[in-house]
């Protein structure tokens, strides 16, 4: 194993695990958990890319580097990791704003809440078992959650491989531990099935895009091309139509309909 996949081998003792990091709803009544529900529209991520005006339509590779500006971002004021920021970010449409406001109003219930804790709050390492809970074999090195619950190179492939299948709920995946409620991110993909990063990586970035009110994947069957507009006017006017290139079809930026104008899209799906 390289040293790389080293790093992310997290190793508790039992006392440690997951298990003693219980939500406590009880202040549940102070605290809103609903960012969108707070603020239905959080302010859109303005893609750096995108400097005239209108809707261009970029590939998707474009994009990554706009998501990935957001989450260096995010990570440099909360100081936790980028793996758990992405989660935090997913929970409130990318919004930066509303998530520092949740953040630092508690912390920690956010955190556990949203299944981040273990991976913000990292405690000492422990001798590694070396007995799979899953498939009780003892032949293949461990890898370990930040939860402190480790399975086997062969279980955790497994396990990630058939996560991947079932679509983009696979961002939501949580630990293979019964009841543990941490979210396996994209560094267990990465040590325990590279060959399925891409894939969960482009789920990442379909949160990213959906959640942006500047941002609409192309309708096409298929494809990974993406309508952006340079600000929230160039999606709301009346021309706001985007042209793919690689599918050859037209389409409302906005709601991704067929061209609607003069109709605005709400009349439309009235």
């Amino acid at each position: 194993m390289s040293d790389s996949e080293y790093e992310y081998e997290y190793e508790y003792s039992d006392a440690d695990e997951c298990s003693d990091y219980p939500v406590d709803d009880s202040d549940d009544d102070d605290m809103e958990w609903d960012g969108v529900n707070d603020n239905p529209n959080p302010s859109p991520v303005i893609l750096g890319t995108i400097k005239e005006a209108g809707i261009r339509m970029l590939p998707a590779e474009d994009v990554i580097p706009e998501m990935k500006r957001c989450l260096e971002d995010a990570t440099e004021i909360l100081g936790v990791p980028a793996a758990a920021v992405a989660v935090l970010l997913r929970e409130y449409k990318w919004s930066k704003e509303i998530l520092l406001e949740k953040f630092y109003s508690n912390s920690d219930k956010l955190e556990k809440k949203l299944g981040v804790y273990a991976r913000c709050n990292p405690v000492p390492m422990k001798k590694s078992s070396k007995t799979c809970k899953i498939c009780y074999d003892d032949e293949f090195p461990m890898i370990a959650m930040p939860c402190g619950h480790e399975f086997c190179t062969g279980c955790w492939k497994e396990f990630v491989d058939n996560a991947i299948s079932e679509g983009p709920s696979c961002i939501q995946k949580t630990c293979p531990e019964a009841n543990c409620s941490e979210l396996m991110s994209e560094i267990e993909v990465r040590v325990a099935a590279p060959n399925s990063l891409p894939k969960f990586e482009s789920y990442q970035l379909r949160s990213f895009v959906e959640s942006n009110t500047l941002t609409r994947w192309c309708p096409g069957p298929g494809c990974e091309r993406i309508a952006c507009a340079s600000s929230t006017s160039a999606m709301e006017q009346a021309n706001n139509v985007a042209h793919c290139d690689l599918c050859d079809i037209s389409f409302c930026a906005k709601c991704a309909e067929e061209p609607h104008s003069p109709a605005n899209c709400k009349d439309l799906a009235r």
